[in-house]
């Protein structure tokens, strides 16, 4: 298809205001509107084919919706709040003032070096991107296609929000969005309505005593200076602090040499654990041979053994000399903390020593980890190996009398594994030493949680109490009696798009509290009421209201809006961007059409008060305000109507659009197929081409009745195509939805040309199969179906506006008949082929036969 009837397709839609949606003058009844929503992308660079496929969901399902005749409002908005633009601004403003001229010289990269537009393979894809393979801000900035004279002006965090969301406007424009784009917005200050919303809404759920301030654990970019939210993350989206108790395993005196600068300070080799009930079975600790380690202040008296990467951790948690900057006495090796001799709290042996073990973790925990034998399959088998390898003990200098002596402690009862759960389950899987990993991963498997579950305590004050209850007890007798101290860490590793690790700090900061009982019970209440169409994407919700309790809201980097009682902090960039849907209600009227919110309006954005937005939105008094009540009850009226909303160029537009409806539907990595959007090309150039031949061949094709087999079988399948499609649209399964209402039409249709022979094919039939399918796929293919329902069949007004096609209903039968005719032919036809090749061979011995002669037709 030739890319003029898509521009005037386009052209119309736009000229002709088919998006534009007001509200009706009544409360609308069920199926009478539809109010879509995506989430507004973020625009730090250029919009991509995954913003393309999930938008493709939400736009078949809004022209779908508008095709059945409901009231569609599809706004789009652009989200600007965060570190991510400030941070690449400012980063791009140190590389110009450090490198200047230099920087103009930077080769530009090989089309090969970058990924390939149809490479787009869902969420890999997408880290992958963020984490970014351009070294400077300069060539990231420059890929976006940017000539060197116009990145400066990207030194001004503002210039992005003016450049960016322009591009991703005229883009989604092309791509056949069918959106009202009076309502679009940018968030942050820089749209002072929006900004007044935000305010509103802080100062609200502070009024209602949802945001407090309080020190909590938080994710923290040290670059950065405040806590990294999904959004500021480059790897580790999702990830979230882990609590460990950290226990202080004392050196006892006298230091060996390589400890004697740190004599007469209180040192502990500081054991991160996650359980706490288990340390009355302590029977030594372990370290890495070639791990590296340090010595580090803690406060004036106390010195912590453990890696550098713990040691900041625990400096924003409070517990560092000087704050947020670790104190390292003196670097040590595994090697030389090696036969060191301990004493640790509640553990039965009065001294236990440090013994190596490989398999110690330096980058998560604090790298010393206690042993216990009784419980964990991992120190039971590498204490085995020590106590029964004396060429084991040789190589690391450990004495006979550090080792032998010390026996496994029972501590926990299950009653699957007795009171030895780590002994009993190593032997039953015939585990030989510490080395065979897969089965000791099972061992930690099957008893791991039975411990936990069904455990008893069998030792200590809280023997006889089930390990459930007791754990909680126990560490808060390890923190109140002063030998361990709590210690976070980030569940997995994590970068910050500012580019340095994350740690966990201890913060004080205002936060939401989302974990309220009675607020958690509504959300879930509500969950449970909304129709969502995968069972992964409800489980995803469910889980992270589990895990959902105080949310940080406020930073102190960044673009966005400042807390109204605290400005020293900006509200957080999602913080920001939960109730930006009621906002379309109203913005078009706020700001007269500019996504800036700069045009001169009817209403000042400092008119736009709490008393204001409580009328609009919480059904509150009649404001006092200079505000026309016209226009108050008119957004109060656009809230109304709408509000909940309901649903949340290599090729043509179309084109991509039938490949991204082919891509999948769920929750599932989606796989952009480029010849998907080839061949898309290709057939609806032919279908075009094949429907201006029967319009040009009319008066030939037979009239009247539908009187043959094959039409009430093609006009059947037809049938079926309209109520199977419309059930796909329905449950946004759109890939089936294309199916149904595009491949298995055509194939209907290209059965019934074949099976009408000399009678010839039907006018009528022919016609309706020509609405019935352009009406199908106008969600997925506008411009074409626009091209076909207004060019070729010379209809009046829009197919999107035409309204779903009626269906008789389907003879189901007729379709079993059917197949079962077809299916023999076809059986028929391969059987007499088979005969007639039979026959042709000559018998062994036989003169081979004669070439057969063909009959001249006689007619």
């Amino acid at each position: 298809m030739s890319s003029n009837p898509k521009s005037r397709a386009r052209t119309d839609f736009l000229r002709r205001k088919v998006s534009e949606a007001d509200p009706g003058s009544g409360a609308p009844g069920p199926g009478e509107k539809f109010f879509g929503n995506f989430p507004d992308p973020y625009m730090n660079g250029l919009l991509h084919l995954g913003h393309a496929f999930s938008l493709s969901k939400l736009e078949f399902g809004s022209a779908y919706h508008r095709l059945r005749g409901s009231n569609v409002l599809l706004p789009f908005a652009f989200h600007c709040t965060g570190m991510p633009i400030k941070a690449s601004a400012d980063k791009l403003d140190r590389e110009i003032q450090q490198y200047m001229e230099i920087l103009r010289y930077f080769p530009r990269r090989r089309r090969s070096d970058a990924v390939a537009p149809d490479k787009f393979k869902g969420k890999k894809s997408k880290a992958a991107t963020k984490a970014g393979a351009q070294k400077y801000q300069w060539e990231i900035v420059r890929s976006f296609g940017l000539e060197d004279g116009e990145i400066a002006k990207f030194q001004d965090p503002y210039h992005w929000l003016t450049h960016f969301p322009t591009l991703a406007k005229e883009v989604l424009k092309k791509f056949g969005l069918g959106c009202d784009w009076r309502r679009s917005f940018v968030t942050t200050d820089m749209n002072p309505y929006y900004d007044a919303f935000v305010k509103w809404q802080m100062r609200k759920l502070k009024k209602l005593g949802k945001v407090v301030k309080d020190m909590r654990y938080t994710i923290y970019s040290p670059l950065d200076g405040q806590p990294c939210a999904d959004h500021d993350r480059a790897i580790g989206e999702g990830v979230q602090p882990q609590e460990y108790v950290l226990i202080k395993m004392k050196v006892i005196s006298p230091f060996p040499p390589r400890l004697k600068a740190l004599e007469g300070r209180k040192v502990y080799l500081a054991a991160a654990t996650l359980r706490p009930e288990t340390m009355y079975g302590q029977t030594n600790c372990w370290v890495l041979p070639d791990g590296v380690y340090g010595a580090f202040e803690i406060n004036d008296t106390d010195v912590f053994i453990l890696t550098a990467r713990a040691a900041l951790n625990l400096a924003y948690q409070h517990l560092s000399r000087v704050p947020e900057k670790p104190t390292c006495l003196c670097e040590l090796s595994g090697n030389d903390l090696i036969g060191l001799a301990l004493k640790s709290p509640l553990a039965f042996n009065e001294t236990m020593y440090a013994f190596p073990m490989l398999s110690v973790l330096t980058d998560k925990g604090t790298g010393i980890v206690t042993s216990v034998p009784s419980d964990s399959p991992d120190d039971f088998m590498a204490l085995q190996d020590l106590v029964t390898k004396p060429p084991l003990r040789a190589k690391y200098g450990l004495k006979d009398e550090w080792v032998l002596p010390y026996k496994v402690v029972p501590i926990i009862h299950i009653p699957e594994f007795c009171d030895k759960s780590a002994e009993k389950v190593c032997h039953d899987l015939k585990i030989k030493s510490q080395n065979d990993k897969a089965k000791l991963a099972e061992a930690k498997r099957m008893t791991y949680l039975k411990g936990f579950t069904d455990g008893t305590m069998i030792v200590g004050e809280f023997s006889g109490r089930k390990v459930q209850e007791a754990k909680p007890l126990i560490k808060t007798k390890l923190l109140e009696e002063g030998t361990s101290v709590l210690y976070s860490d980030p569940e997995k590793k994590l970068m910050s798009r500012s580019g340095d690790e994350c740690v966990v700090a201890l913060t004080d900061q205002w936060y939401i509290t989302c974990g309220e009982t009675e607020w958690k019970l509504k959300a879930v209440k509500c969950l449970s009421g909304i129709n969502i169409f995968s069972a992964e994407t409800r489980n995803g919700f469910e889980h992270t209201l589990g895990w959902l309790n105080q949310w940080a809201c406020s930073r102190s980097f960044g673009l966005g809006t400042r807390i109204p009682w605290d400005e020293q902090f900006l509200v957080e960039s999602l913080s920001d961007s939960t109730l930006y849907m009621a906002y379309y209600t109203v913005s078009h009227v706020l700001q007269n059409g500019n996504m800036y919110g700069k045009e001169i309006s009817s209403i000042k954005p400092e008119e736009m008060t709490d008393d204001v937005w409580d009328y609009v939105f919480c059904d509150g008094p009649a404001p006092k305000s200079d505000i026309p009540p016209t226009l108050l009850n008119k957004m109060k009226q656009e809230f109304q109507y709408w509000y909940p909303f309901d649903i949340g160029c290599l090729y043509s537009s179309d084109a991509t659009r039938f490949a991204l409806a082919d891509a999948g539907d769920g929750m599932d990595d989606t796989n952009f197929v480029t010849e998907t959007a080839n061949s898309a090309v290709m057939r609806l150039t032919k279908e075009i081409s094949w429907m201006e031949e029967i319009v040009a061949a009319e008066s030939k094709l037979r009239a009247g009745l539908l009187t043959t087999y094959p039409d009430h079988v093609f006009a059947n399948e037809m049938n079926i195509a309209i109520q199977e499609t419309e059930k796909s649209y329905n449950f946004f399964m759109f890939r089936d939805a294309l199916k149904s209402g595009f491949y298995d039409l055509q194939l209907a249709r290209d059965e019934y040309r074949l099976s009408c022979g000399a009678s010839g094919m039907n006018h009528d039939l022919l016609w309706r199969f020509m609405d019935v399918q352009t009406m199908l796929i106008t969600p997925i293919c506008p411009h074409y179906a626009e091209y076909v329902w207004q060019k070729i069949l010379k209809k009046e007004g829009f197919a999107i506006k035409a309204g779903w096609p009626v269906a008789d209903t389907p003879d189901l039968a007729l379709r079993i008949a059917n197949k079962y005719l077809q299916d023999s032919i076809v059986s028929m036809r391969k059987l007499l082929q088979k005969q007639e090749s039979g026959s042709k061979k000559p018998k062994k011995g036989a003169a081979p036969a004669l070439p057969s002669v063909e009959k001249k037709d006689e007619h």
